[in-house]
């Protein structure tokens, strides 16, 4: 083994341990799949409010589609900041969470707990950023709680086991294709 290859922190008796680097890159993951799902689902909120408020037209449709945007746009804004300081408050129980959950061996018991974790911190910070900010619009809020909570609740497992399989194939020295890569095209492989 070189210098420059550090071994797994994973064991025996510590089957799913992991470093700093893997939880960083787990919760880099977490957040980055939360915004995404969270500006898809708020367009997608828009514009199902939208259609269900003014009836299906085609006007209709357009104008929510245009409004949508515009919220998209609205919700970027606020997202990413507030993200980011529920992701800072959530180092620390998801690091005691996954402190304690390395022993357990089973995957499938991991995601899981990911689930359960998902659920009660995304929707613990769905009502406290609700409250906070949209106290006297309960239209908005019913909206924004939603969006935040479903977003949250399926980014925190999807994110853990991503960043799980990645380390334990590297740990059989199975290297994982990076996601959204154009594949490059060799003359061997188109003959």
């Amino acid at each position: 083994m070189s210098i420059d290859e550090a071994a797994p922190p994973r064991t025996a008796t510590k089957p799913m341990a992991f470093d700093s680097g893997e939880f960083a890159a787990g919760a880099a993951r977490a957040v980055a799949l939360h915004l995404a799902l969270f500006l898809i689902l708020s367009g997608l909120a828009s514009l199902v409010m939208g259609m269900f408020h003014d009836g299906p037209s085609i006007e209709v449709f357009l104008s929510a589609l245009s409004g949508s945007i515009g919220l998209v746009l609205f919700v970027g804004v606020y997202a990413v900041p507030i993200s980011l300081i529920a992701t800072v408050l959530g180092i620390l129980p998801a690091l005691l969470l996954g402190q304690v959950m390395v022993r357990v061996r089973t995957f499938r018991t991991h995601v899981l707990v990911w689930c359960a974790f998902g659920v009660v911190f995304s929707g613990a910070v769905s009502l406290a950023v609700s409250h906070l900010l949209f106290r006297d619009q309960p239209s908005l809020m019913s909206a924004f709680l939603v969006t935040g909570f479903l977003s949250g609740s399926a980014a925190i497992p999807l994110a853990w086991a991503r960043t799980a399989s990645i380390a334990l194939r590297a740990d059989q020295g199975i290297t994982t294709r990076p996601w959204f890569r154009r594949r490059r095209r060799t003359t061997s492989a188109v003959r």
